[in-house]
């Protein structure tokens, strides 16, 4: 299914909180303080005076009142899809990107990541990874300024960057000042360490080792930690949202959107919001795709982007 789109400017997404270097001295200061603006991710309206409310607290009590019931086995944990993480945006003209996340091993052969784009709604795709640059890994990816995208990469000796193009994606180039502002996952020092969040005032913990699928916001970020989707509001706590068995999340505006396993999807994988209150309202099913598999979302005021198997569906909302 070709997905639906309208024009919308991304320049308040989570990695396009910055506009291009300028030259001229008198519009650098502006230039950064966009850049602090930009670089989140959210593509919900937001009003001049709005504000980030607390995140909720959800209760598992029994909706009749009556007494609790037996505690149940509980499920295995959700690995995370490692090198096969996927990243999904949409540009305001409407220009589709995707990536896989790949993995960066220093002094080793990793496994290499792809970037594509496409110009009819993820009919046909192009590779645009820009292996010039000896791109190691995937940590985030954004659309901004129409036709245009960014991302946070491992480059050689596995070392961050935020990279964007201004060439629909031939060219790549890295800003560093830019990569101080971003908020993204970070490899733990050792194979086994534990990742870690990394803000512009330095690191923080995060609910698990090897958390996946990172969705940063202008009010809100989540992520998915051992099949449990996560969710804090601001620089708060993150606490976990009442949704079993998720492979990835999304945010727009103070809503959450969570791709997960469902009885009421068999052989597919089912697609539901979280709004600000903690209500979970069921958008639809992804049918025929492995629900285990690795798994994207784009979310969108009009609509909800899943890249699951070797499709691309949009779920009206």
């Amino acid at each position: 299914m070709a997905p639906r789109h309208r024009d919308r400017d991304l320049s308040t997404s989570p990695l396009a909180r910055a506009v291009a270097l300028v030259s001229v001295s008198a519009l650098a200061v502006g230039v950064i303080a966009l850049s602090v603006l930009a670089l989140q991710r959210d593509r919900g309206d937001v009003g001049s005076d709005a504000s980030a409310a607390p995140a909720p607290t959800f209760s598992f009590a029994p909706a009749d009142g009556g007494t609790t019931a037996s505690p149940t086995a509980t499920p295995a944990a959700i690995a995370s899809p490692g090198a096969a993480e996927r990243f999904l945006a949409r540009g305001s003209a409407g220009t589709l990107w995707r990536a896989t996340g790949g993995a960066c091993d220093a002094g080793a052969p990793g496994v290499e990541p792809l970037v594509e784009r496409s110009d009819d709604d993820g009919r046909s795709w192009v590779d645009v990874t820009p292996r010039y640059r000896q791109i190691g890994q995937v940590r985030a990816l954004s659309g901004f300024s129409g036709t245009e995208a960014e991302m946070v990469a491992d480059l050689a000796d596995c070392e961050p960057e935020l990279l964007r193009t201004f060439t629909q994606g031939r060219f790549w180039e890295p800003y560093p000042e830019l990569l101080a502002a971003a908020e993204y996952l970070a490899a733990g020092a050792t194979p086994d360490a534990a990742a870690t969040l990394q803000t512009p005032a330095g690191t923080e913990p995060l609910p698990c080792v090897s958390p996946w699928s990172l969705r940063v916001g202008a009010q809100q970020s989540a992520l998915v930690c051992d099949g449990t989707a996560h969710l804090r509001v601001g620089d708060g706590e993150w606490s976990p949202l009442p949704v079993a068995e998720a492979r990835a999340v999304d945010v727009v505006g103070r809503e959450s959107a969570v791709a997960h396993l469902s009885p009421a999807c068999p052989g597919g994988v089912g697609i539901s919001l979280v709004d600000a209150d903690g209500a979970v309202t069921a958008l639809g099913c992804v049918p025929d795709v492995d629900a285990t598999g690795p798994i994207a979302l784009a979310a969108f005021d009009e609509d909800v982007l899943v890249w699951a198997g070797d499709d691309l569906t949009a779920l009206s909302r």
